[in-house]
């Protein structure tokens, strides 16, 4: 299909969850180095996290028409394995992975990698630069040639083998940033600031004057948080409360190449919803794409991709490189992954 006969908008099922593999979370759509549409995903099980959760991907050689069946990337029987940023970068596929026995208990992040397109896969290695229970989250590259990896941390109280659920840490996360010449680093780490309650998932940007800011996930307060960086993300402000709403569920930050910041993400200041299961928060409706053109000061666009009825979770993706259509991938409901494609406006 070429791009330019393409509709503005577009959606397909990737992947339909089904016992024992029915858990579906933490999909990302990257294009991979023949080609070909990749989405990578979290299932095993009835949820997550959960003994039995594995890493999968599907293909698509037909720009998100039609998928191929799921094939696994790691699995880590009898426990667990999770992903939180995928990363492709001169023809390597670099997967940020979370090796646990099912409850975020030992937990031990590691990176595995794929010179092939996905073909075949190296063994886990620990990734060094951050210690365990550490979750790296999404790749951004600034205009002055250095990456930026930022993290969560959630700090060892007694023993790292215990489950950050169940021994307090959950609630103390750590933020900070990775910075490295390179995708492949070396990296060194930022100073560290104190998170918001729980799972602390954390986008980066730049703005125009070269200020950097980190935008982070916070539980129970409706809206997403904010920190500055006027060192190139050596060290970082206090949180301050924005007056971006946000459920307590992962977004996607992206810059512009003429300089607007866009914003996946869920646009509802709901913390709860009586229709709520576990695993199925339906405040996490609707799933939007916003756009800024004056340094996230305010949001001249804000498109609804979607309100469809349900959980709409954990949307991640990329611009195609003209930047013309943002690419995504987002879980329904914990068991189905749908694809969507959106047209970034030219004129707001």
């Amino acid at each position: 299909m070429q791009q330019n006969m393409m509709d503005t908008e577009f959606k397909s099922l990737v992947y339909k969850g089904f016992p024992p593999n029915h858990a579906c979370c933490d999909s990302a759509w990257r294009r991979l180095p023949n080609g070909e549409q990749c989405v990578f995903f979290l299932t095993g099980n009835n949820g997550e996290p959960q003994p039995g959760n594995f890493v999968a991907l599907c293909r698509s050689s037909d720009e998100g028409e039609t998928w191929s069946e799921h094939e696994v990337v790691l699995a880590n029987s009898p426990g667990a394995a999770t992903l939180s940023e995928v990363v492709v970068h001169n023809g390597i596929i670099t997967i940020y992975v979370q090796l646990h026995h099912g409850r975020f208990d030992h937990w031990e992040t590691c990176t595995i990698q794929s010179a092939d397109s996905g073909k075949s896969w190296s063994e886990p290695v620990p990734f060094a630069p951050l210690p365990r229970r550490s979750m790296i989250r999404s790749l951004y590259r600034t205009s002055w040639g250095e990456w930026l990896l930022p993290f969560q941390y959630h700090e060892v109280k007694d023993d790292w083998t215990s489950s950050v659920m169940t021994d307090g840490s959950l609630e103390d996360p750590w933020n900070g940033v990775l910075i490295g010449p390179s995708p492949d680093g070396p990296w060194q780490e930022s100073a560290r600031i104190q998170g918001a309650v729980r799972w602390a998932e954390v986008n980066v940007v730049e703005l125009c004057d070269s200020r950097l800011v980190m935008l982070s996930r916070s539980q129970g307060s409706g809206v997403l948080l904010r920190s500055e960086s006027i060192d190139h993300g050596r060290s970082w402000s206090d949180y301050q409360r924005t007056d971006i709403p946000n459920p307590g569920s992962k977004f996607r930050l992206f810059r512009l190449r003429d300089g607007r910041i866009a914003l996946l993400h869920n646009p509802s200041g709901l913390t709860s919803h009586t229709n709520s299961k576990r695993n199925c928060a339906v405040n996490r409706n609707p799933l939007a794409l916003w756009i800024s053109d004056d340094d996230m000061n305010s949001w001249n666009y804000q498109h609804i991709i979607t309100d469809f009825p349900g959980m709409l979770a954990y949307p991640d993706g990329e611009m195609d490189d003209d930047e013309r259509f943002l690419h995504f991938a987002f879980d329904y409901n914990r068991h189905d992954v749908i694809y969507w494609r959106v047209e970034i406006p030219t004129n707001l």
